[in-house]
């Protein structure tokens, strides 16, 4: 058997380098480690020192992306992983999506109003600020609390 294809297959075992998992996944050896202590992915087996996966880590990652892209958080991905298959994993999928497309409803919501007021305030034929209808109404508001921005998002 030619060595090359020998060390690219896995063990016969199943288990699998933190490098092979990388490579079929996408994911830096890194990040595996931090899924792995995060409590994500199962604490893998160490032979001489270092980790074997099972094969279906590579499923559980792809789960992870997946839910990741759509902005869930690690702790639902962890409650998700954490349910047996059936219909508690499918419950716990639906309460997930249901408050992700709530949460996505509200910031559509809100880029549309944000979008109708650029687009009427572009042409405003304000000739000075204290004339400005949009700033007027702006004025009218209680002051929002203090937050620190960081990136797109509040904290």
């Amino acid at each position: 058997m030619n060595t090359k294809i020998a060390r690219d297959m896995p063990p016969s075992n199943g288990s699998l380098t933190i490098g092979k998992v990388a490579a079929a996944t996408g994911y830096r050896a890194s990040a595996i480690r931090y899924y792995e202590a995060a409590g994500i992915l199962p604490k893998a087996d160490r032979v001489s020192g270092k980790r074997r996966y099972q094969a279906d880590t590579i499923d559980r990652l792809t789960l992870i992306r997946f839910c990741r892209r759509l902005g869930m958080s690690l702790a639902d991905v962890r409650e998700l992983l954490a349910t047996p298959a059936g219909t508690g994993a499918k419950a716990i999928w639906r309460r997930l999506v249901d408050a992700k497309l709530d949460e996505i409803s509200g910031l559509i919501n809100a880029a549309q109003a944000v979008e109708r007021i650029l687009r009427e305030s572009r042409d405003c034929d304000c000739v000075t600020l204290e004339s400005c209808s949009f700033l007027r109404d702006e004025r009218a508001k209680p002051s929002p609390p203090s937050r620190r921005l960081t990136g797109y998002r509040e904290i």
